[in-house]
Formats: structure tokens, sequence, C-alpha cells
């Protein structure tokens, strides 16, 4: 799962500019990616902090021969702590994240989304994304997979009738020969959240 964080400054003046961002690792690794990218844009209207000498405008210089080491003038900021970035960025593609993530979901839910999909590995990528596009909200669908998650069952009529079958188990022949499988799903449906799948596949949970 990755995504293509786009430079906005470039993005405005008809350039193509930004990095595809790995959405397994984590919030601050993620954002140091971005930030390198906006460090890198022809279209500069902010400064930052320089990361070669963490903002301080000095480098420590090591002297392989002699072993001595001297402080100087960091030569990325010139001293002066400081270097031209380009400050907002926004999400214009995806791979293995849901659409619905849209332009500034923000990283935070990126990785708590990589998080979940770690944890439901079982789940493809593409179903996953169909589950969160039900909820909308990450939150909730953390929830609802942990707590409310009844499994992906061919249809909603395979998953029903299991349950009746595991429901009736040991009760006397001449009950279960009346029971009403038709009416019990209609029934159990109304209870229950069903998202469409891929293959006419359902992901069901407890309402």
């Amino acid at each position: 799962m990755r995504f293509y964080a786009a430079c906005l400054a470039s993005y405005n003046n008809g350039v193509l500019h930004g990095r595809w961002i790995d959405a397994s690792d984590d919030v601050d690794a993620m954002q140091d990616e971005i930030n390198g990218m906006l460090r890198e844009s022809r279209f500069p209207n902010v400064t930052v902090d320089c990361v070669a000498c963490d903002g301080t405008g000095e480098k420590t210089f090591h002297n392989s021969e002699t072993g001595d080491t001297r402080q100087g003038a960091c030569p990325t900021c010139n001293g002066s702590g400081s270097v031209p970035s380009a400050e907002e960025w926004a999400i214009h593609d995806f791979e293995g994240l849901p659409s619905g993530f849209g332009e500034y979901c923000g990283l935070q839910t990126i990785a708590d989304y990589a998080e979940i999909a770690e944890e439901f590995d079982y789940i493809d990528e593409s179903n996953l994304a169909k589950i969160y596009d039900e909820f909308r909200d990450i939150e909730e669908m953390r929830e609802a997979m942990r707590d409310n998650f009844a499994g992906i069952h061919n249809s909603f009529r395979d998953y029903s009738d299991d349950f009746a079958d595991e429901m009736l188990h040991g009760a006397p022949e001449f009950a279960t020969r009346y029971f009403d499988y038709e009416s019990f799903a209609r029934d159990l449906k109304m209870d229950m959240r069903v998202v469409d799948l891929d293959g006419g596949q359902v992901a069901i949970f407890h309402d």
C-alpha cells in the first residue's frame, strides 16, 4: 500500500512533483519523506529548519587523515540554519488504499488503516477498501472490525442458513422441518450491516 504525495506549489505552476510514500511506515517516517519532497520543489514559498544541521547552522567536520574535528558553517544551508521549501501537499493517487480517503485524509488515518490491514491480512486490499468506504470513518471501522465482524461469506443467505442450522442443532425434527429459512434470513438481515464485496461475497457485521 502506498500513496502519491504531490507538491501543490508545483502543481499550481503546471509542474508534476511528488513522491510515492509507503503507507506501512509510521507517521513520522511518512512525514519525513513528504518534507524531503517539499524541500526539493522548484517553487518554494517558506523556509524550514535545515535537516543537515538540525537548524543550528553548524556542522562538525572530521579530518579522516588526522582524526581532528572542527565546527563550521553547514554547507547545505550556508550557516543560516534554514532552507527553502514548499509548504502544502495533497494526495493525488493511491495503491491499495480506499478511494474514499480523498486528498487530505491525514497521515494518522493512513497509518491506522495500514494497521487494520495488517491485523486482518487475510482480507484482500480491494475488499478491505470497500469495507472502509462503507464506514467512512477509521475509528468506526476499527471498532466494527474488532468487535462486530461476523466474517466474509459467499452470500448473506449462506451466513443466515448456517446460523439457523447451529441454532436448530439438537432440536426435534418436526420443529426443524417447518423452519422458514427465507423469513429468518430476511429478519436477521435487518439487524446486521452487510457490505458487498468482489465476486458477490459480503462482509457481515452485527449492527
